[in-house]
């Protein structure tokens, strides 16, 4: 028994050492970029690395591993172990090309291997032309070399390997251990499955690509099928298409209504992305009464945007639409793919140029969704997250609860050097719901429990907004307050009512007070209006509208699973991308309304392709 466990943990430990040797030719050829970083974080690159190294070993052991829990027959022991012998050798041959293919392709494109190099397959012209400026030569003998190494140290380690007999009692012991292998392969014991984000620790993306496992990534992108390019959504000529988004995107007035004081040279901005912030739990949005009673009270004071739909039903799409005016995907999200979002504006960026202080705050796991890689490609100067918080101040299931990481916010702005950007991004009104708090709205089902949970997120705010109120800060600040999407909860009936979704604009250097605005209007357009109101302008966000301007042209665009709706002042729909039919209709819908939806869905699918 113990020799056969021993033999596992040096399996499993001789892939982990095959990556770690992969990375170090991977820095080596590279060596230009390795040598600019910090000693620290060039010795982090293959710490932090490790998780997805141990998580691809862990792909790779699970047959070995289950064949040998087999193997308890000295009748098949020799078969098995020759099996699993030429199956690593295979292995071998396959991840080294991989690596080796990586070595090249990261120079040409700047992105570690994924599954993009197949489309190649079937157009070898244009494949040999991609690589006729590669050193072929080098390449092959990189391979070859470090594939004749990997063999000849595998067969080193292991050629005298010998079971002995083992009653057929001991078989579920020696599976246990293969099944023991989802651990790592996920990471983890945490919420979230490990992804690229696990391995994000630096601003300088070199060291975050680095320190990605290419196997692991490329598997990813394959099963996954995040370098397809083929746009399921050809419903117009492309520039018929184009005409008519333009109709809906047209942003060039120069007339703008100004509602932030316009002496403030460089005002505070912050952002709350409040968790599945829903109009149907606020009064002014038409939602139950006495829910969100401090949100009322702010909006009273600042300005209600009415009519705001949320981009997409996930968060992970929703602070895509909030950060980069970028629209969601109905059966994609470009959150998940680190090397589209690399590409992607973002406003943490905007603010960095003209000297604020960036900071994100987020009481959860930010390695969900892919969260972190996308922060930090937006050069954040501070994540504030899950593992900055006690574990006391903690839910069951996602992290800290929101009064804290409000109290926390509020130290940290009082000591932030002016001007600042900040975006916290809430988390306990997501399910299971569970909240600090005496029950308010009595009952035990899911939908009192999502009521409550808003209710208290709501206290937390109204506090902090008292306090944030007597801070020398507040009086140069300007904060937005939004969802990061709507929720079927607490009652599902149509599906523009769960993304419809209130958003708030307050503080100090807000100039109006008491505005209400009615125009349809998304979570996309916040970045064209708050850039519009401090002269920041960024053609960048080429998907986002001024709500302020003189010529704006209301409407809203929102995805689920495979279908989108379109919201605009005449009318809305839904449609439904897979039986090709509207399967929700309220007020005047006619073709040219659906025409222009659908071409909306065609280009904006198309540039998150063209990522």
């Amino acid at each position: 028994m113990l020799e056969r466990l021993y033999f596992l943990v040096r399996y499993y430990l001789y892939w982990i050492i095959y990556f770690i040797i992969s990375k170090e030719v991977f820095v080596l050829y590279h060596f230009n970029k390795f040598h600019a970083l910090a000693t620290w974080t060039q010795v982090k690159i293959f710490w932090v690395g490790l998780r997805l190294d141990a998580s691809f070993a862990a792909y790779l052991s699970i047959l070995p591993f289950t064949l040998l829990a087999f193997s308890i027959n000295p009748k098949i022991q020799k078969s098995i172990f020759s099996f699993v012998k030429y199956f690593t050798y295979l292995c071998i041959i396959i991840c080294t090309l991989i690596v080796t293919i990586d070595l090249e392709l990261y120079r040409a494109w700047g992105f570690r291997i994924d599954a993009t190099p197949l489309m190649y397959l079937s157009s070898p012209d244009e494949m040999m032309a991609s690589a006729g400026a590669s050193p072929i030569g080098l390449l092959i003998f990189i391979w070859v070399v470090i594939s004749i190494i990997s063999i000849l140290a595998f067969h080193f380690l292991f050629q005298k390997v010998r079971f002995e007999k083992l009653p057929w009692l001991n078989f579920p012991i020696v599976l246990f251990f293969a099944a023991v292998l989802i651990i790592p392969i996920r990471g983890g014991l945490q919420l979230a499955p490990i992804n690229q984000s696990a391995v994000y620790f630096s601003n300088k993306l070199f060291a975050n690509h680095a320190a990605i496992n290419p196997l692991w990534n490329f598997a990813d992108s394959w099963f996954n099928k995040t370098a397809d390019k083929g746009n399921p959504y050809q419903y117009l000529p492309t520039k018929e298409a184009e005409l008519e988004v333009s109709k809906t995107l047209h942003n060039s007035s120069p007339t703008t209504e100004y509602v932030i004081d316009t002496t403030i040279t460089k005002p505070n901005v912050l952002i709350i992305t409040w968790e599945s912030l829903t109009a149907k739990v606020f009064d002014k949005t038409g939602g139950i009464k006495g829910v969100l009673p401090e949100l009322g009270k702010i909006a009273n004071e600042g300005i209600l945007f009415r009519n705001c739909f949320a981009s997409g039903d996930r968060s992970d799409k929703g602070l895509i639409a909030i950060l980069s005016a970028f629209p969601a995907q109905p059966t994609a999200s470009v959150m998940t793919m680190p090397k589209k979002t690399a590409h992607l504006p973002i406003l943490s960026q905007d603010f960095k140029k003209q000297g604020y202080r960036t900071a994100w705050y987020y009481g959860g796991e930010p390695e969900f969704a892919n969260i972190k890689s996308y922060m930090l490609a937006g050069e954040f100067d501070q994540l504030i997250t899950k593992e900055n918080f006690d574990p006391k101040d903690m839910n069951s299931k996602w992290g800290a609860h929101d009064h804290v990481v409000f109290n926390r916010l509020l130290n940290d702005l009082n000591g932030q050097k002016e001007p600042f950007f900040v975006n916290y991004f809430t988390l306990s009104s997501h399910e299971p719901f569970e909240v600090p708090m005496e029950t308010v709205f009595k009952g035990d089902d899911m939908k009192d429990k999502f009521i409550n949970a808003h209710h208290y997120t709501d206290r937390s705010l109204g506090k902090f907004i008292a306090e944030a109120k007597k801070q020398d800060w507040w009086k140069n600040t300007i904060v937005i307050i939004v969802a990061d999407h709507g929720h079927p909860l607490p009652k599902d009936d149509k599906k523009i009512d769960n993304f419809h979704i209130p958003m708030v604009w307050t503080g100090g250097a807000l100039k109006v007070k008491g505005k209400v605005v009615d125009s349809v209007c998304s979570q996309n357009d916040l970045v064209a209006t708050l850039l519009a109101q401090l002269r920041m302008r960024n053609p960048a966000y080429q998907w986002s509208k001024n709500i302020f301007q003189q010529n704006y042209q209301p409407s809203a665009y929102y995805v689920f699973n495979d279908g989108f709706g379109w919201v605009a002042p005449k009318g809305n729909f839904a449609f439904d991308n897979q039986g090709k039919n509207l399967i929700e209709t309220t007020g005047k819908v006619d073709s040219n309304l659906v025409k222009q939806g659908k071409a909306y869905l065609q280009l904006s699918f198309q540039a998150f392709l063209n990522l």
